[in-house]
């Protein structure tokens, strides 16, 4: 992990993916995030949510994705005594973090007012669905149908087949909202550092979805009326802004955006003579004939394996990728050689890998990074922290205050 954050302690009442991805992410920057979980069920619902599984695997992915680095609490907080030990580490934490709705944050004694009246100092830390005004502001969310379809991305990916939208290919709102409210509380902590000032800081998927369709909803305002479906890819309007598929089966993306990558693509695909060509020499050119060419550059990318066009577009001018499966990328020298891919540690010296959260310090990869926590696993440490024996933690065990 990095250091830059050390020193920051940081409290988590949270469920599932979006808030705990950005307390797992001050956790990969050096902070001490102690998660607090329910004692009933099994803690956190993303620990065994039977939708998000992936059945034989040592744990579960999604839970792994959001939680690495800290420490487990296990405490019941819907006793006052739970709530007690909740205030005492509140105290004399930098960040309170949590996705609780209103309604619960009132009935646990963590609302913004009560937690900045235990401690004024501190950054406090929020996400929603939809947010905390309007008539959606006390609606569960989730991030596909709150970040990604009311947003107008699943929208403008509706097929031309007349299918259904697109799914997600991962969990994009819950883990872009989570690395950016991470960025927000750092920002909150920096005023405070020069103010002394706390703060209270708001995020929500569909602030999030919203975000990453800046340039449509740019459009939109400017008087762009979304047309419905995309063009299919056989008559994309630009056939260097396409996929290819190669005779092994697999897909290419090519993304030539400037009209003077067009010689050297045209050279390495074998048609030099493309480039005087009346019919495909500058974009409007192939916008008008994009139909023709396409099918010719189907044939031509055909005619190779994945394997040899990369040899083949090493040293293309223009921007292409492979599509790679994710077994393919935990293994691609490029991620590795930079620390985009990153082995994380579980207790009994095992790994798994993943992608690093964002954003490198030093002229470093995030080096070493420890597993989530079992349910309950540090509560011990943490309520000796807060100046319990042994004696003490173990009386409240067995009266299920903590676990």
């Amino acid at each position: 992990m990095y250091d830059v954050m050390q020193g920051v302690r940081v409290i988590e009442v949270a469920e599932h993916t979006f808030v705990p991805a950005a307390a797992m992410i001050l956790a990969d920057w050096g902070a001490d995030v102690i998660k607090v979980e329910r004692v009933a069920g099994g803690g956190d619902a993303a620990r065994s949510m039977r939708i998000i599984q992936r059945p034989g695997l040592k744990s579960n992915p999604f839970f792994e994705a959001a939680n690495r680095g800290k420490r487990g609490l296990g405490l019941d907080l819907t006793k006052p005594e739970g709530r007690e030990y909740l205030k005492q580490l509140i105290e004399g934490a930098d960040v309170f973090i949590t996705n609780m709705r209103d309604d619960a944050c009132v009935k646990l004694g963590i609302t913004p007012d009560d937690v900045m009246k235990i401690n004024p100092r501190i950054v406090y830390a929020s996400g929603t669905g939809y947010g905390r005004s309007g008539p959606l502001a006390a609606a569960r969310g989730f991030d596909m149908p709150s970040s990604w379809t009311r947003s107008g991305s699943a929208f403008v990916q509706t097929p031309t087949n007349g299918g259904p939208p697109p799914n997600q290919p991962g969990s994009v709102g819950d883990l872009t909202g989570g690395a950016t409210l991470a960025g927000a509380i750092c920002a909150a902590l920096f005023r405070r550092e020069r103010t002394g000032k706390g703060a209270i800081v708001d995020h929500a998927l569909y602030m999030m979805g919203t975000y990453i369709m800046s340039q449509s909803l740019i459009s939109a305002s400017m008087g762009w009326k979304a047309a419905g479906p995309m063009p299919s890819r056989e008559a994309f309007p630009d056939p260097l802004m396409n996929w290819y598929r190669t005779s092994d089966n697999r897909w290419l993306l090519l993304c030539l955006l400037y009209d003077a990558w067009w010689e050297d693509f045209a050279t390495k695909v074998g048609h030099p003579e493309w480039i005087t060509d009346p019919k495909f020499a500058d974009p409007a050119a192939r916008a008008a004939n994009c139909v023709e060419m396409i099918a010719i550059l189907d044939g031509i990318f055909a005619g190779k394996t994945l394997a040899e066009w990369e040899a083949q577009f090493a040293e293309l001018q223009g921007v292409w990728s492979p599509a790679k499966s994710p077994a393919e990328v935990i293994t691609d020298e490029q991620a590795l050689v930079n620390g985009f891919i990153t082995p994380v540690t579980y207790p009994d010296g095992t790994h798994y890998l993943t992608g690093a959260s964002p954003g490198q310090f030093d002229g470093r990869p995030v080096g070493e990074l420890r597993a989530s926590p079992t349910h309950g696993q540090h509560t011990d440490d943490v309520m000796r922290e807060l100046g319990l024996s042994d004696e003490q933690i173990a009386e409240l065990k067995a009266r299920g205050i903590v676990i």
